[in-house]
């Protein structure tokens, strides 16, 4: 059965293509600031490093801002890479944004993704490393924000008698894992996580592995986001936002192991396979595809990721879909 409409929201990856960082920074909390205004119900913005493209770096930096800008709109981090990072800072960190944002925290945890040159300056050997990683700083973390002292004994962390504060307001904070691959759905399911696809993922395999899930599980809180780009000229929506896929991940530097290349990025992927995989078109095309995803589906939270390096245009965009979709 069909959950029409979806709870909506927007994803916003920092990208700097005109090499202007404080403008990238400053249109993506202006984004993100906006979504509130046109009716979205969470804005979720991704963590990269190492990248002259990809420069939000400063997760929790960004999602303050933007909090401090908006009141009710719920702000997740989509995701923050728990292996680079110090989980005893990261707990603080969340728990002071969930706190000063009133508990609006969504906490969406990725390894890194398809970007290997990210782990080579942590020491990070491989993808797989990195995930066990972040599953060891994610239970760290759980256990920080809920145990007066933690004594804690995993491969990479070891703490004695350690407390971190604030705490979250939020008890407990929702919890995302950004990935349905490895041993990351059966960990969800044994700690009520939510599971996220990313932008790139296959549909066709996504609704697979979602269904699976709803038949071991039962009902669970999924998220997908997809790339995204409306237009009151459905051609030129279409023109511009396979445009903008086809690039994306030159600009990003992804690096996919053998077998792994999400369809919609092959060299020779045909327009109707980036279409099959994206929210692209004029308003009514968009909205017909949403249905379309929430027949496959079911309940969802569906996470637009504008496919434009114009921030301008892409709050046009995002305004365009939710004055059709009957938000705000």
């Amino acid at each position: 059965m069909s959950d029409f409409p979806p709870r909506y929201g927007v994803f916003l990856n920092v990208e700097n293509p005109h090499g202007d960082a404080r403008d990238a920074l400053q249109q993506t909390v202006r984004t993100g600031v906006a979504a509130e205004q046109m009716g979205f119900h969470d804005v979720w913005v991704a963590e990269h490093h190492y990248s002259p493209f990809a420069v939000g770096s400063a997760l929790t930096v960004l999602l303050s801002q933007i909090a401090a800008g908006t009141s009710a709109i719920r702000l997740g981090t989509g995701a923050s890479l728990l292996a680079l990072n110090d989980p005893l800072r990261v707990a603080e960190d969340i728990a002071s944004l969930d706190l000063l944002s009133g508990g609006r925290i969504e906490f969406g945890v990725a390894r890194g993704g398809p970007f290997p040159a990210q782990y080579r300056p942590s020491g990070i050997a491989s993808g797989d490393v990195a995930r066990e990683r972040m599953h060891e700083a994610l239970a760290l973390i759980e256990r920080l924000w809920a145990e007066p002292e933690t004594h804690f004994e995993g491969r990479f962390f070891r703490y004695e008698s350690v407390a971190v504060y604030p705490r979250p307001l939020q008890q407990p904070v929702p919890v995302w894992l950004a990935s349905l691959s490895g041993a990351s759905p059966q960990i969800a399911a044994e700690h009520g996580y939510g599971l996220m696809a990313a932008p790139s993922a296959d549909l066709d395999q996504v609704a697979k592995q979602v269904a699976a899930e709803r038949e071991r599980r039962g009902a669970f809180p999924f998220a997908i986001a997809r790339f995204f780009h409306c237009d009151e000229d459905g051609r030129r929506a279409v023109e511009h936002g396979i445009e903008a896929v086809r690039a994306y991940p030159r600009l990003m530097g992804v690096h996919f192991p053998p077998g792994k290349l999400p369809p919609m990025f092959a060299p020779d992927a045909p327009n109707d396979v980036i279409l099959a995989n994206a929210i692209i078109g004029d308003p009514e095309q968009c909205i017909a595809r949403v249905k379309s995803m929430s027949e496959r589906l079911g309940p969802h939270r569906l996470l637009l990721k504008p496919a434009t390096h114009d921030a301008a245009k892409a709050r046009m965009s995002l305004a365009l879909f939710a004055r059709a979709a009957g938000l705000g």
